[in-house]
């Protein structure tokens, strides 16, 4: 266990800084579709089948078929 902190201590330095950047639409695009559009999709699934596991389910397949439709566009016209 010492060997693996001792590894870890030297590949990172204490005054090391690290600075992230994310784009305003990046933000947006995911406060939209994985906050809001989740949210939505969870209460109409609760709604229609009154199963807190199946509007969960539906939820993350609904978001993440959101996320990916564009590139199933994008195959389909053969961009």
């Amino acid at each position: 266990m010492r060997s693996l902190l001792t590894r870890y201590k030297a590949g990172h330095s204490s005054h090391e800084f690290k600075v992230y950047v994310f784009q305003s639409s990046t933000l947006k695009r995911f406060v939209v579709i994985e906050i809001i559009l989740g949210t939505l999709v969870y209460n109409v699934a609760l709604y229609l089948s009154h199963n807190e596991l199946i509007a969960g389910m539906g939820s993350w397949a609904g978001t993440e078929g959101l996320k990916r439709l564009p590139l199933v566009f994008r195959r389909i016209a053969g961009f």
